[in-house]
C-alpha cells in the first residue's frame, strides 16, 4: 500500500470523526489557563496530561518546577527517528475589548471570508494547534497506521510568561532530550486561500525594564519635573536613557551589541541562506 493511501485511510477517519475532534478543541479553550493570573494553569495541565496518556504515551507526567508544571510525554513509535514535540498550554488574559463571542465558551461561529470558525481565547497560539495535532495523531493511530517517528511531547504552562522556569525542566530532563532528531513545534498557519504556510524555525523574545530617575541616580531633576528648557543646565535622564538603549543595537536595529549575546547561537547554514533566498524572492514577486 502506498504513501497516498495510508495518507487516504487517515483523512477520511478525520472527516467522519470531526465533531468528536472539535468537541476536544472546544474542552480545551474552555478550560481556562492563563498564566499571568494564575488561573486554571494546573487544572489546564492535567487535561494535556490525559490527552498524552490516552494516545498512548509512556510515562505521560507532571514535571514540577518552581513556577507552572511543564507536561511531559513519552510516544515509542518503535522508530528510528524522535522528535521533541513542543506545545504551550497557557494562554494570556482575556479582558481585553472586541470578543464578538466570550472568550471561554469556544463558540463556533460563521466569519467571512472563512466560514465556521472556533472562535476562543487559545484557538490559535496556541491550544487549538496541540488539541489538533494529538486529534491528527489519534486518526493515524485509529486509522490503522503508525505514527512514523518516536515522540517526546514538551508542554509548558509559561510561555506567555517568557518561558521562565523552563530551564529547570531542560536541566532534570537534558540527557532524555538530547535523543531528539530534531524539535517540531505544532502552528496551524493558512493563508486565506487556504494554502498551507509552514515557519522554519521560531524565534524568541525578552522583555526586560529599565528605570532611570534623577534622584536614584544623582542628576537632573530629583523630587518633580521641571521646564525642558532647563535642559541647558540641567541633566536630563530622559536623554540619558535615550542614548543608553541605542548602544544595544546597530543603528539599523538588526544586530545586537551586548556582549556575550551571540555566543551560543549557530551561523546560518548553506542551507539556511539559501531558504532564505528563495523566501525573499517569493515575497518580491507576490509584491508586484
Amino acid at each position: 500500500m502506498g504513501d497516498d493511501m495510508k495518507k487516504d485511510k487517515v483523512f477520511k477517519h478525520i472527516e467522519s470523526h470531526f465533531e468528536e475532534h472539535l468537541g476536544r478543541l472546544q474542552e480545551l479553550v474552555r478550560q481556562p489557563s492563563i498564566s499571568a493570573e494564575n488561573r486554571g494553569v494546573r487544572e489546564c495541565a492535567e487535561l494535556v496530561r490525559f490527552y498524552l496518556k490516552d494516545l498512548g504515551c509512556r510515562d505521560a507526567r507532571l514535571v514540577e518546577t518552581s513556577g507552572n508544571p511543564v507536561v511531559y510525554g513519552y510516544y515509542d513509535a518503535g522508530a528510528d527517528k524522535t522528535i521533541i514535540v513542543y506545545f504551550m498550554y497557557d494562554t494570556q488574559p482575556v479582558d481585553e475589548q472586541g470578543w464578538s463571542v466570550p472568550p471561554l465558551e469556544g463558540r463556533v461561529v460563521e466569519m467571512a471570508p472563512f466560514g465556521k470558525c472556533l472562535v476562543a481565547r487559545g484557538a490559535i497560539n496556541t491550544k487549538g494547534e496541540l488539541g489538533a495535532f494529538l486529534n491528527a495523531c489519534e486518526s493515524i493511530k485509529d486509522a490503522g497506521e503508525e505514527i512514523p517517528v518516536n515522540m517526546i511531547f514538551v508542554a509548558e504552562g509559561e510561555e506567555e510568561l517568557g518561558s521562565r522556569h523552563l530551564p529547570e525542566f531542560i536541566n532534570k530532563y537534558l540527557e532524555k532530550l538530547k535523543e531528539a532528531d530534531a524539535v517540531f513545534f505544532p502552528t496551524a498557519d493558512q493563508d486565506q486561500k487556504g494554502k498551507v504556510q509552514m515557519t522554519l524555525g521560531v524565534k524568541g523574545i525578552v522583555y526586560f525594564e529599565l528605570e532611570l530617575d534623577g534622584k536614584t541616580w544623582g542628576y537632573g531633576p530629583t523630587e518633580f519635573d521641571i521646564h525642558g528648557s532647563n535642559k541647558a543646565w540641567v541633566d536630563s535622564p530622559a536623554w540619558r536613557m535615550i542614548q543608553a538603549l541605542s548602544t544595544f543595537t546597530t543603528k539599523d536595529g538588526n544586530k545586537v551589541l551586548v556582549e556575550g549575546f551571540y555566543d551560543n547561537v549557530l551561523p546560518p547554514s548553506k542551507e539556511d541562506l539559501e531558504l532564505l533566498r528563495k523566501l525573499s524572492t517569493k515575497k518580491q514577486s507576490r509584491m508586484k
